[in-house]
């Protein structure tokens, strides 16, 4: 198993491809890259393309991935309206608004299968209403529901503090020590954050 981290975008989103066996996911697409490069130098297939949820930090590399690839794009069905309304995708609070038109899959609650990929899918909403969480063996990529030392902003449209509280709990319940990759900034341990982080 491989990670790789792409910071893109003009708020530098955390973009992550998880390989293994020659096959890899994109998580969070914040901007474009060079993707054929990424195919060519580790020999992978693309399965699908997932996201945490759907802010335009870290969907804007949609539409130039998606001109280079065929693959499915996976995101919870509460925020499939959020693609092309820039005042729920947020970014019409942050530059030019952003819109993609797409058919995503809906990714319920719990054990799912993408690609050849099972992960553990957890709803975690109040950075938005359809955040979600995957784990996969022994990492956690939060998107931004949880950071290092901190949280997801809650002010947004459809976001809530008490929700992400709750969200919060939810995570804090796992028992194992998993690696967080967050939506923003440095990687961190769910052990370190359950002693570290004032939200835990």
């Amino acid at each position: 198993m491989k990670v790789l981290t792409y910071t893109l975008g003009p708020v530098q989103a955390n973009c992550y491809i998880l390989i293994e066996n020659n096959h890899a996911l994109i998580i969070d697409p914040g901007d474009s890259f060079d993707i054929q490069k990424l195919i060519d130098q580790e020999n992978i297939t693309i399965d699908a393309i997932v996201l945490t949820h759907v802010h335009f930090d870290h969907f804007s590399g949609l539409e130039s991935l998606c001109k280079n690839i065929s693959c499915d794009i996976y995101c919870n069905e509460k925020e499939f309206d959020f693609f092309m309304n820039p005042y729920l995708n947020a970014s019409s609070h942050f530059m030019y608004p952003v819109t993609y038109s797409c058919q995503p899959i809906a990714v319920k609650e719990g054990v799912i299968k993408i690609g050849t990929f099972e992960m553990e899918a957890i709803y975690c909403p109040g950075h938005t209403t359809g955040s979600t969480v995957y784990r996969y063996k022994n990492l956690l990529f939060t998107g931004d529901v949880l950071f290092k030392g901190s949280i997801g902003r809650c002010d947004l449209e459809t976001g809530s503090f008490t929700e992400m509280k709750q969200s919060i709990q939810k995570i804090k319940e796992i028992k194992e020590n998993l690696y967080i990759l967050p939506g923003h900034g440095p990687l961190s341990t769910l052990d370190e954050e359950k002693k570290e982080n004032p939200y835990f």
